[in-house]
């Protein structure tokens, strides 16, 4: 529009014999709204103070004429004016102003590109999809009003969600259309908007010299581009150069998008070439500038985030005019359907003693094959229900049956590894060849011991694990519980010579025997010695001892510890799942599942667990086994 003015004052200047008759026409609408609207328009994205006063004429103008069409031109004036500003709450009034006034007066055209405003809006706001849809609908109102080439601005704007959204061969494509068809209108404005949005998908996809050239093709364009556009074509360079570290000419461009951005008193591009200049700055070392431009950057963003606040308040009117839409044409389909309802209504009526008649015949038919239905139904019940209730049984058999999976590995790789670690260091010591005849000699003998002790330990749990195989099982015995942890304490003995570490077992006569699974009695004794072992002093002793009582054996094991807090006791004996392991004296460390194997073994034999602390001298663990 700017433009045309200028065009129109050469053509004065170079005619001077056409003055005259052009100069009457010009004076009769230089006072009319159009006037004011198209020069207020001409203003916006140069001077936005001096577009707003402008439009303040056109607005009297307006309210004096009573012209619905100069009220909403006027109306669409302001809402570009606010959303050129960043003002999206007060744009979005004044477009919804202008949509209501254009629908009724049936002005495809301006119906067009009101809905392109609103779609700017929502776009802002970042609401893509629907900012897309409203666009698709400017689109269909300009090919309704015979003129859809001055659809391009609606391409752009789906271009422009479509990058924000990263859909950039979509959105080239619709700029293409955008170019080719304001090239048509004469819209220079999207020409150049266009170009530079060409320019930033391929900034974003790192093709720098080719976002470039799109960006000179803006600046060096016959028609010279709007403030708004050079703005944005200056910090777009400002950033490729930055990704090129050509820090230099990122600054000029940077400091020239500022200048056009304070000029147009647009927030949005405020924060954005702030942020660009800070980033710069930033990457330069300039830390007192970065900070300077890094506090403008967060001042223009506070207040886009209290504008924020305002839009997320008008975007409620902005869904309930959308809701209109749908409402109308609901109403418009429930009155076409009572007309189809009052035509089919006689024909319904002529049919209705006829399908009375069928229905009558049918009736006592339909009665029948519902109770043979019925009794098929109950039989074809009874039969899942009795799959369901095998099914629930197998379920229940596998999953008993993965239980005790679970827990045999677990049993398996818990009581192993220690026995296993200390023949594996051993091998290692006579591997090195630093020990003479004499000492290997020595260390196979302890390994033979090791060895025996480990078989008779495996040899035990894979019996255990044999009897597992088919469910888990509890094969209560007679078992010697002296004689059984003699045999275990031999599977510790490499570890706990290691430690310089003695067994003092209690010699005792007349002991009876105690019942209990002898698979499950191994896993527990072996994960109380391995303890004990893990928490004794270098040096120390491990005493167990045994008491007959009225109708259970104990078996006492005092390790040469620190002793046990009583906050350990509780959470041992509260806790059924594995608990976090502790560092034993020699940084001994564990998997936290062997005293969770040891309570639920001893609950399946009916056995107790009881633990006392005794401070320097050790923990005492205490298990109370059914007397025989």
């Amino acid at each position: 529009m700017k433009r045309n003015y200028i065009c129109f004052f050469v053509a004065l200047l170079f005619f001077p014999g056409a003055y005259s008759s052009v100069y009457v026409e010009w004076q009769q609408e230089q006072d009319s709204v159009a006037f004011y609207v198209d020069k207020g328009f001409s203003m916006l994205n140069n001077d936005f103070s001096t577009a707003l006063k402008i439009l303040e004429k056109a607005d009297a103008l307006a309210a004096a004429s009573n012209d619905p069409e100069d009220r909403a031109d006027v109306a669409y004036a302001y809402g570009y004016a606010y959303y050129v500003k960043g003002n999206y709450d007060l744009s979005l009034q004044y477009y919804l102003e202008a949509l209501e006034i254009y629908q009724a007066t049936g002005n495809q055209l301006s119906v067009a590109k009101s809905l392109v405003g609103q779609g700017l809006i929502q776009q802002g706001i970042d609401r893509n999809e629907a900012a897309i849809n409203l666009f698709n609908e400017a689109i269909d109102a300009y090919n309704e009003s015979g003129d859809p080439a001055r659809a391009n601005p609606a391409y752009l704007n789906i271009a422009i969600s479509q990058i924000e959204v990263k859909e950039y061969e979509k959105a080239l494509d619709n700029l293409q259309t955008a170019l080719e068809l304001s090239q048509k209108a004469g819209r220079i404005d999207v020409e150049h908007l266009a170009l530079n949005r060409i320019a930033q998908i391929n900034f974003f996809r790192g093709n720098y010299d080719k976002a470039i050239e799109f960006y000179f093709r803006v600046l060096n364009h016959q028609a010279e581009p709007s403030n708004w556009e050079k703005s944005f074509t200056y910090a777009g360079l400002a950033q490729v150069y930055a990704a090129q570290e050509k820090y230099e000419l990122a600054e000029e461009m940077g400091q020239k998008a500022l200048v056009f951005a304070r000029d147009l008193q647009s927030i949005w591009d405020l924060e954005r070439n702030t942020g660009i200049l800070s980033n710069v700055y930033q990457s330069q070392g300039k830390t007192a500038e970065a900070f300077e431009y890094l506090a403008l950057n967060q001042k223009y963003r506070d207040s886009l985030y209290n504008q924020n606040k305002l839009r997320a308040i008008n975007l409620l009117q902005l869904e309930s005019k959308e809701g209109e839409n749908p409402k109308l044409q609901s109403e418009k389909e429930a009155v076409e359907k009572q007309l189809f309802t009052n035509r089919i209504f006689l024909a319904i009526l002529v049919l209705a003693v006829s399908l009375l008649l069928v229905l009558a015949i049918l009736y006592r038919k339909n009665i029948r094959q519902k109770e043979q239905f019925t009794t098929q139904l109950q039989k074809k019940n009874q039969t899942i229900s009795e799959q369901n209730r095998l099914i629930s049984k197998q379920n229940e058999d596998l999953s008993e049956m993965n239980e005790a999976k679970n827990r045999l590995f677990s049993i398996l790789s818990h009581d192993l590894r220690s026995p296993l670690a200390s023949l594996e260091q051993l091998l290692g010591l006579i591997k090195s060849g630093d020990f003479t005849p004499e000492e290997q000699a020595s260390l196979l003998d302890e390994m033979l011991v090791q060895v025996s002790g480990t078989s008779s330990m495996l040899q035990n749990l894979l019996h255990w694990a044999n009897s597992q195989l088919e469910g888990s099982k509890v094969n209560i015995e007679k078992v010697d519980l002296p004689q059984k942890a003699a045999k275990i304490i031999k599977a510790y003995y490499l570890i706990a010579k290691r430690k310089n570490i003695k067994f003092i077992q209690q010699q005792v006569e007349n002991l009876p025997p105690v019942m209990v699974d002898r698979g499950h009695i191994s896993v527990i004794l072996h994960n109380l010695l391995s303890n004990a072992i893990k928490f004794t002093r270098e040096g120390k002793e491990i005493n167990i001892s045994f008491e007959e009582q009225e109708e259970t054996v104990l078996m006492s094991i005092l390790d040469g510890g620190e002793g046990i807090s009583q906050e350990k006791i509780n959470e041992i004996k509260k806790f059924n799942n594995r608990m976090i392991s502790e560092i034993g004296t020699s940084m001994e460390t564990g998997t936290g599942i062997g005293l969770m194997l040891v309570k639920h073994f001893l609950g399946i034999n009916e056995a107790t667990l009881n633990i006392k602390n005794h401070p320097g001298k050790g923990a005492e663990f205490i298990v109370a086994f059914r007397k025989a």
